[in-house]
């Protein structure tokens, strides 16, 4: 639960801070072994990419995606809307420890 509540709260926080979007959703499927989150914003064009890392690289903020991909078992995003995109999801998918498919 702990891992879900930060990277839904790094995805919301990067979609109000780098999108300028009037509405942002979250949607949530769940079952036993997996659950997958998306952060869906009305700006599909502002996509987004982790900050770089490393020694040497200072910055404030721009570590958020890299705390979700070091935490879920797969992130991405999906367009939506064709050639006149309507809205973007960015999502997550944390999987149960332990069981199949999960990373320990």
């Amino acid at each position: 639960m702990d891992d879900a509540r930060l990277c839904v709260s790094e995805l919301v926080t990067n979609a109000h801070r780098h999108t300028r979007t009037r509405q942002i959703r979250v949607e949530a499927v769940v079952n036993r072994k997996q659950a997958t989150v998306y952060v869906c914003d009305s700006n599909p064009w502002a996509l987004p990419a982790p900050g770089e890392a490393g020694p040497g690289a200072v910055q404030e903020g721009g570590q958020g995606l890299r705390l979700v991909e070091s935490l879920a078992r797969a992130w991405g995003l999906t367009i939506y809307g064709g050639c006149s995109p309507a809205y973007k999801a960015v999502w997550f998918t944390l999987a149960r420890r332990g069981g199949a498919g999960a990373v320990a």
